[in-house]
């Protein structure tokens, strides 16, 4: 099975996604923000990130910059899922590497869609 890590401040975000993401029995690890989720990558491999673009400690912008410039994480795919509709924070988001940039709410399906895309390399 693939697993996903959704990295998100707010509790009942992830268990959102998660609960989402289980129906299409993926497996998931969650991260309250950018320092937790580089921690857990540590000893736990994912096959794709989704991630909260403003977090404490870590902003998700921060935390896709570190990724990338990690050999062992560089190549995994990130999806960055926001409220923000904020132009430039969008093309910041881009450049530090994000694969995908969807904005909150968004429908479970069309999660599901890009999520499934991403991980078979479509």
């Amino acid at each position: 099975m693939r697993k996903i890590m959704i990295v998100d401040d707010s509790q009942t975000i992830r268990k959102l996604i998660s609960f989402i993401l289980k129906q299409k029995n993926f497996l998931t690890v969650e991260a309250e923000d950018g320092l937790d989720a580089i921690e857990k990558l540590s000893t736990t491999p994912v096959d794709l990130i989704i991630v909260d673009l403003n977090m404490p400690n870590m902003d998700g912008i921060e935390f896709v910059r570190t990724l990338r410039n990690n050999y062992y994480h560089m190549d995994v795919p990130i999806i960055m899922l926001t409220t923000t509709k904020d132009e430039d924070l969008r093309k910041d988001a881009l450049h530090a590497g994000v694969n995908l940039f969807l904005n909150k709410p968004i429908n479970p399906d069309v999660l599901i869609y890009k999520v499934e895309g991403l991980i078979k390399g479509v």
